[in-house]
């Protein structure tokens, strides 16, 4: 592959990165509805799952790119990048693929990043409140016995947990 061609392919994908970016931060967010039969499953917002595609394809191209070329010892630094952004995808990927969240009528169930599952009773609730970082509302959660979760308000309903605490 020409270093034309490389370049070209390379920023092509970070013009579909800053593009995709740009769109989803102007979406108007609404946090999920709440269903009278029973919980249902909030996940991370798709977004995760592109810059994870992104950063999968970026990493392979590059990848190609320098494992395929026959000068080694100068393209070490794009191989090592290469890596890096190959498991950068893979891991946004899984995490957008394990995390979700719960809310019932009982309790609340979440699934963490690295897919320990976890669940808090409404009646085992130490504490509730909701802080802002870096200009969002989050509600954090701590349970009796130490679990701690953390969710940001406007994207996700909380709304049986706040009723539940307060």
């Amino acid at each position: 592959m020409s270093g034309f061609a490389l370049k070209a392919v390379i920023i092509a994908i970070v013009i579909a990165l800053l593009a995709v970016i740009v769109l989803r931060a102007f979406r108007r967010v609404t946090p999920a509805k709440a269903v009278a039969a029973g919980p249902i499953r909030q996940r991370m917002p798709v977004l995760f799952a592109l810059i994870g595609a992104v950063l999968l394809a970026a990493g392979f191209v590059m990848a190609l790119a320098s494992f395929t070329s026959r000068y080694t010892h100068d393209l070490l630094p794009m191989r090592i990048a290469s890596v890096v952004l190959f498991v950068a995808g893979v891991c946004t990927l899984l995490a957008y693929r394990n995390w979700y969240l719960e809310v019932g009528a009982d309790a609340v169930r979440y699934r963490t990043v690295f897919g320990g599952t976890k669940r808090i009773a409404y009646g085992e609730i130490a504490s509730c409140r909701t802080v802002n970082v870096l200009g969002r509302e989050r509600v954090v959660v701590r349970s009796r016995d130490g679990q701690r979760l953390s969710v940001d308000a406007r994207r996700y309903d909380m709304s049986r947990v706040l009723a539940a605490a307060g």
